[in-house]
């Protein structure tokens, strides 16, 4: 089922991901410096999932 604004909501949850990706870079380097791999193995993880969701939201808002 589709919303009537689905772009806007697309967009919404892009301008999300991006966030998100972003935090999780941060929260990785600061795992990074405090020794904490496992941590920073998990946010990069998190990072690269959301790069992929990026580019398949930004193909569904053309």
């Amino acid at each position: 089922m589709r919303t009537k604004n689905s772009k806007k909501v697309m967009r919404i949850l892009t301008i999300l991901c991006i966030f998100i990706g972003f935090a999780a870079i941060a929260v990785g380097v600061v795992a990074i410096l405090k020794e904490e791999y496992i941590i920073a193995v998990a946010m990069l993880l998190v990072a690269l999932w959301q790069v992929f969701n990026f580019r398949q939201w930004r193909r569904t808002l053309r």
